[in-house]
C-alpha cells in the first residue's frame, strides 16, 4: 500500500437531510435517494428495483463487489477473474456497455471500456446501500442505463466504530481490509483501506489489488455536502481474458475517483449540485513474458471523466415536479485508440507513447412529472441529450402504479434508451478486434408490467418485459473470419420474465432462517441479415435461478447456502478442438458457517463451487473450481 491517496473533490451523500414527513403520504415502500424529498430517481415505485442494505452486508460476509451483485438480484455477473478481479454485469440480456454503474449518483461508468465499470476504489464496508435498477433509466440517468443499472450509495454510519476483516484461501488469496467511522453530529468520516493477492488457480491468473476510500459528511445551516474520494490499484494476469489464441495476457489499472454535493432543502422545494472526477489508467500485455518479434508493444489508455450536475425538485400536495441539467466531458490518452495526435503523449512511468486520442461533450437537460393519485402514482419524463460525436438525441418515459390492497400493487411502463459506442467500439485494432468509427448511437423501447406484494413475513416482485432494439452494437464476425468487428445491428428484440421472492421464516415459525428466491427467462432474436457470430450480443443468461438459504443455530452458529443455476443462450467456438460447441447448464453451489465469538467477533469458513463444477462465463475462459477459504471480521465501538 505504498500510494499515496490523492483526496481530490469528493461527492455524493445518499440522505444527508432528514426526509420530509409530507413524502410519506405516499402509502409505498419508498427508497430515499439523493435528496430529502425525492422518491428514487428509478422511479421505484413503478419499477423492479432491488435494495441491499447495510445489515444485509454484513451478514452476507461477501468478499467483493461482484459477489454481492451475484447474490442479490438475478443479475449476469460474467467473470473472467475470479473475486471480482475483472468482471462485466448485464442486465437482461444486455451486454456489458448497456449496464450503467454510479456510485453515489455520479455515472463512474468507463467511456473506454464497460470492461472498466466495475473498477470502482470502495471497501464493502463503506457501502450504506446498493440500488439495482432492472430495465432502462436512460430518461433520468442518461446514455447507458440501456438495460439496467446499479447506484452504490456510500457514507459514513451513525456510530463510531471500527472494522477489520481478513480472509485468506487456497492458491495463495490473502483480502484483508481495515477502516473507521468516527466524528460528531456535524461532521461524520469514514476512511478505509484494503489489500488482496492470489497466485491464481491455473496458470496466469494471479492478482494484487489495493483500495483506498474516504466519504466525509458535513451538515450546516446554509446546506449540507458530502466529499469523498477513492484509488484503487491493481495488476492481474489475464489468461485467455480477451483471445484464447494468447493465454500469457496481462492488464494493470489504476482508478481515481472523486466528486462533492451540495444539498439544501427549502420546505417542499429541495435544489442539489454536484461536482465530480474519474480517471482511469489501463495497460494491457498482449504478451506478459517472451513477446514475439512482431509484437509493436503493450497496449495504454488514460481516460479522464469529469462533470457537473444540477437539479430542482418541488414537492406538492398531488405530485412532484423535478428539472435538471448536466454537462460531462470524456477524454481518452491511448496507443491504441482515437485519432491520430498531432504530438506524442509520453505515458508517465514508461518508455511509451500515447500517439492517439478523442474527447467530446455532453450536455443533458431532463424533467420528469408525478403525480400522486389516492391509489395510482402517474410519472413520465424526458430527456434531450447532445453529445458533441453524435449531435442531439431524445429519450422518453412513462409509468404507472396502482394500488390493489394495502400490501400489492401493480405496475407498467414504458421507456426509450439509448448508448452511445465506446472508444474501443469505436477505434480498437488488433489481430483478432477491429472497430468501427463509423457506429452510431444504439436505441431501445421497453415496455414492461408486472405486481409486487408485501407482508411482514414475504414479499414477491412479479415482472414480464419487452425490448426492441435497433442499431444494437456488437462485435461480430462471420464463420471464416480470424477477426471480430464491430456493427449496428438492424434490430434485436428481448423478451423476459423475472420473479423475486423474499421470505422470513421466522415470522412464521420460531427460530427458522430466511430464503431468497429469484428467476429470470430472457430470449433475444435479431434479424435475418445480421452475421450469425455474435460475441455478446446473443450470449445471454437464458434461465437464471438462485436460491439463497440463511438459518442460524443455538445464537452463535449461522448458515449460508446458495445454489445457482444459469443456461447460457448462444454458441462458441472451442480454441482447443476448433468446435462450435453450445455453453452447457451449469449447477453451482456456495457455503459459509460463520461463528460469533461475541457481539465483536465472527470467524467464518466458506467453500465456493462445492461440487467443483467445470463453467465459463466468457468463451474458452475457464473459471475456477472448488475453493476453500476462512476468515474472521472484528468490530467495534470507538
Amino acid at each position: 500500500m505504498k500510494h499515496a491517496v490523492l483526496f481530490l473533490l469528493g461527492f455524493p451523500l445518499p440522505a444527508l437531510a432528514q426526509p420530509d414527513s409530507t413524502s410519506m403520504k405516499v402509502n409505498l415502500d419508498t427508497v430515499w435517494v439523493f435528496s430529502p424529498q425525492r422518491v428514487s430517481s428509478y422511479s421505484e415505485l413503478s419499477r423492479m428495483v432491488g435494495v441491499v442494505k447495510r445489515s444485509e452486508l454484513r451478514r452476507m460476509k461477501a468478499t467483493s463487489l461482484s459477489e454481492v451483485l451475484e447474490r442479490s438480484a438475478s443479475i449476469d455477473i460474467r467473470q473472467r477473474g475470479t473475486h471480482g478481479v475483472q468482471a462485466d454485469i448485464n442486465f437482461r440480456g444486455g451486454s456489458f456497455d448497456q449496464t450503467l454503474v454510479m456510485l453515489n449518483d455520479i455515472n463512474i461508468s468507463d467511456p473506454q471500456t464497460g470492461h472498466h465499470n466495475l473498477n470502482i476504489p470502495i471497501v464493502l464496508d463503506a457501502v450504506s446501500r446498493i440500488e439495482i435498477l432492472q430495465g432502462p433509466g436512460a430518461r433520468e440517468l442518461g446514455q447507458g442505463a440501456f438495460s439496467g443499472a446499479i447506484n452504490i450509495i456510500t457514507g459514513p454510519s451513525a456510530k463510531n466504530e471500527f472494522s477489520l476483516s481478513t480472509f485468506a484461501g487456497e492458491y495463495g488469496l490473502l483480502k484483508t481490509s481495515a477502516s473507521a467511522t468516527f466524528g460528531s453530529a456535524k461532521i461524520r468520516t469514514f476512511t478505509a483501506a484494503s489489500f488482496e493477492r492470489s497466485n491464481g488457480y491455473t496458470d496466469n491468473t494471479d492478482f494484487t489489488g489495493e483500495n483506498f476510500f474516504f466519504h466525509t459528511h458535513f451538515y450546516t445551516g446554509a446546506g449540507n455536502f458530502s466529499l469523498f474520494s477513492g484509488y484503487q490499484d491493481k495488476g492481474f494476469g489475464a489468461n485467455s481474458f480477451y483471445t484464447p489464441k494468447y493465454p500469457n495476457q496481462f492488464e494493470a489499472t489504476r482508478t481515481l475517483l472523486s466528486g462533492l454535493k451540495y444539498i439544501r432543502a427549502f420546505g417542499r422545494t429541495s435544489i442539489s449540485a454536484r461536482g465530480y472526477y474519474r480517471k482511469n489508467f489501463d495497460r494491457f500485455e498482449l504478451f506478459r513474458e517472451n513477446p514475439p518479434s512482431w509484437y509493436m508493444g503493450h497496449n495504454y489508455h488514460t481516460t479522464d471523466v469529469y462533470g457537473l450536475k444540477a437539479n430542482i425538485s418541488m414537492l406538492y400536495g398531488f405530485g412532484k415536479t423535478e428539472v435538471g441539467a448536466e454537462i460531462r466531458r470524456e477524454e481518452i490518452l491511448s496507443s491504441n485508440l482515437g485519432e491520430a495526435l498531432s504530438d506524442s503523449v509520453r505515458v508517465k512511468g514508461r518508455n511509451a507513447w500515447y500517439t492517439k486520442g478523442g474527447n467530446r461533450n455532453l450536455l443533458n437537460i431532463f424533467a420528469s412529472q408525478t403525480f400522486y393519485l389516492k391509489r395510482a402514482t402517474l410519472s413520465g419524463g424526458l430527456q434531450l441529450a447532445y453529445n458533441s460525436s453524435f449531435e442531439y438525441i431524445w429519450c422518453w418515459g412513462a409509468d404507472i402504479s396502482y394500488s390493489l390492497n394495502n400490501h400489492s400493487r401493480f405496475f407498467a411502463s414504458v421507456n426509450r434508451s439509448y448508448r452511445v459506442p465506446t472508444f474501443t467500439d469505436l477505434y480498437y485494432s488488433s489481430p483478432t478486434n477491429v472497430g468501427n468509427p463509423n457506429l452510431k448511437p444504439e436505441f431501445a423501447t421497453t415496455i414492461e408490467g408486472g405486481l409486487k406484494a408485501n407482508r411482514k413475513a414475504w414479499s414477491v416482485q412479479l415482472a414480464a418485459f419487452y425490448r426492441q432494439g435497433s442499431s444494437i452494437i456488437d462485435w461480430v464476425k462471420e464463420p471464416t473470419d480470424e477477426a471480430w468487428h464491430t456493427i449496428n445491428h438492424t434490430s434485436l428484440n428481448t423478451t423476459g420474465v423475472e420473479v423475486f421472492v423474499q421470505a422470513d421464516l421466522s415470522e412464521i415459525f420460531r427460530d427458522a432462517g430466511s430464503i431468497n428466491f429469484s428467476y429470470s427467462f430472457t430470449s433475444a432474436e435479431k434479424n435475418e441479415d445480421a452475421l450469425l457470430d455474435s460475441y455478446y450480443a446473443m450470449d445471454y443468461l437464458r434461465h437464471n435461478l438462485r436460491l439463497a438459504l440463511n438459518q442460524q443455530f443455538f445464537k452463535s452458529l449461522t448458515l449460508n447456502l446458495c445454489y445457482h443455476f444459469m443456461a447460457r443462450a448462444g454458441e462458441f467456438q472451442d480454441f482447443a478442438t476448433s468446435q462450435i460447441r453450445k455453453y452447457p447448464g451449469v449447477h453451482l453451489a456456495d457455503v459459509r458457517l460463520t461463528y460469533s465469538t461475541t457481539r465483536k467477533l465472527d470467524l467464518f469458513i466458506d467453500v465456493s463451487n462445492i461440487f467443483n463444477a467445470h463453467y465459463m462465463d466468457v468463451a474458452n475462459v475457464m473459471q475456477a473450481g472448488r475453493w476453500v477459504g476462512a476468515g474472521m471480521n472484528l468490530n467495534f465501538n470507538l
